[in-house]
């Protein structure tokens, strides 16, 4: 097996825990882990990151998938979709499979062992940049060397605003957001709007946040690596809001209003008990560690 890919050549690597290929060195790396992901959403975000990538004058970027699928079948139809991409310059592709299934943190963790950079783009299946988020990202970061993660703004597939960025959240906060009807959601709206930041501005483009979506996130590598990266003890939700926290306290977390992205995510309670139980699994580890809200 090569120890690197030509730029754009997906590399295979076979299920293991730590990959004897030796790590991509760049400036700027991407991950992705996937699940049963649409093949659709996958390319659509390959190609919006080509294209900023593009846009930004940047080749030979380090991009590591996991498929913690555990299906053979799934698996080949993602290597053929990389397989698309073998003559682009920008990314140098890896490809991982993983014998289980450790969690959306765990798989970003596993990206990471493959690669060595400055600044790292953790991004979801399901999210597309726009053409000019890999350029003002680059640029923030060199800019402001306290910056440890770097948020954009979010929007839904028919343009409308998605509000990635939190506040801290409460108990009731969360309940309401993932559980209760539309009617409650109205009586209640001064306080969802409270938790997705709708009442705080910045001084321009920047503007501070207490915790940042995982479906995007620029981290710097340093601070992530110094804080131990994602806590496997998270299986899915919420490992991206204790990162948050945990980076808040070596530099500061910031969202860019000029980095917008599409995200086709939805939410945990339509996606069936499986994830409800992770959900609230999640909200449990989450709040016994940095402190119990009940409302507000």
């Amino acid at each position: 097996m090569p120890a690197y890919s030509r730029p754009g050549h997906a590399v295979i690597l076979p299920p293991m825990h730590a990959s004897s290929t030796p790590k991509l060195n760049t400036e700027l790396a991407v991950s992705v882990v996937l699940f049963h992901s649409p093949l659709e959403h996958l390319q659509a975000m390959i190609d919006s990151l080509i294209a900023s990538l593009v846009k930004a004058q940047l080749s030979a970027v380090g991009f590591v998938c996991v498929d913690h699928s555990e299906n053979p079948d799934y698996a080949a139809k993602c290597r053929a979709l990389l397989a698309k991409y073998d003559q682009r310059e920008e990314l140098c592709m890896r490809f991982v499979t993983t014998e289980t299934n450790g969690g959306y943190g765990a798989g970003h963790n596993r990206a990471m062992a493959e690669i060595n950079s400055r600044f790292h783009l953790i991004l979801n299946p399901d999210v597309e940049i726009s053409s000019e988020a890999v350029g003002k990202a680059l640029e923030m970061f060199r800019g402001h060397g306290d910056l440890a993660l770097l948020a954009p703004t979010g929007f839904s597939a028919t343009g409308k605003p998605e509000f990635l960025s939190k506040a801290y959240p409460s108990v009731w906060v969360l309940g309401l957001r993932a559980f209760a009807p539309d009617w409650m959601r109205a009586l209640c709206r001064s306080a969802l709007s409270r938790y997705e930041m709708r009442d705080q501005q910045g001084a321009g483009p920047l503007r501070p946040i207490t915790l940042a979506s995982g479906c995007c996130m620029w981290v710097r590598r340093d601070v992530f690596d110094q804080v131990g990266g994602f806590d496997e003890g998270f299986f899915l939700y919420f490992e991206d809001y204790d990162l948050s926290l945990k980076m808040a306290q070596h530099g500061s977390v910031m969202e860019h209003g000029e980095l917008k992205v599409v995200h086709h995510g939805g939410e945990a309670a339509k996606k069936g008990w499986r994830h409800v139980q992770w959900f609230v699994g999640g909200a449990t580890r989450f709040f016994n560690r940095w402190g119990w809200k009940w409302f507000g």
